[in-house]
């Protein structure tokens, strides 16, 4: 009794090792890690890019308001309550004028536009990682099902399956999986 035990010990121990080395054949392609990368990238959802949008909005309260006038002719020479004097010239005026808002330096409401695009942003990219990894892995299962079982009679719908999986996979990837199988 304990032999066989042994022995069959021995056979779940064989099969696991089999199974697991099936694996070790798509190592040519890249990691699920890999694709996320690239999709976030492609869909432009990288948390770097939010923090960018937030140092941004922080540092433009301490920019000025430009305002530039340039003028010929007609000057206001004075401007009070119940009258407005005016004088006409040949002469070229310019103004520059700075404005600061120093209380944005504080509080600026563009932080808060800032912050709601990176919580939409956050859950977009966390969706977008969540299916590239449940299509990477279904599609890997597909392709150890049909190391398995290479004659069953679905073996042409699963490499089917298998071709669609890679083509929307590299749709959100921007080809990372077919270039990086090429290159490995």
């Amino acid at each position: 009794m304990k032999a066989a035990l042994v022995a069959s010990l021995l056979l779940v121990a064989s099969t696991a090792r089999a199974d697991l080395s099936i694996l070790e054949r798509f190592r040519h392609e890249p990691t699920v890690h890999d694709l996320q990368r690239a999709a976030a990238r492609l869909a432009e959802v990288e948390p770097a890019r939010v923090r960018s949008w937030l140092r941004r909005a922080g540092k433009a309260a301490m920019l000025p308001a430009l305002r530039v006038r340039v003028g010929r002719g007609l000057t206001e020479l004075t401007h009070e309550v119940d009258a407005q004097l005016y004088s006409t010239t040949d002469d070229w005026s310019a103004s520059i004028e700075a404005t600061w808002s120093l209380d944005r330096l504080v509080f600026d409401r563009n932080e808060v536009y800032a912050s709601r695009e990176a919580q939409r942003l956050a859950g977009h990219r966390e969706e977008l990682l969540t299916r590239v990894a449940q299509l990477y892995y279904a599609r890997r299962r597909l392709q150890v099902e049909a190391l398995q079982q290479p004659d069953a009679p679905a073996a042409i719908d699963r490499a089917l399956q298998i071709d669609e999986l890679t083509a929307v996979l590299d749709g959100l990837t921007d080809n990372a999986l077919t270039k990086g199988s090429q290159s490995r």
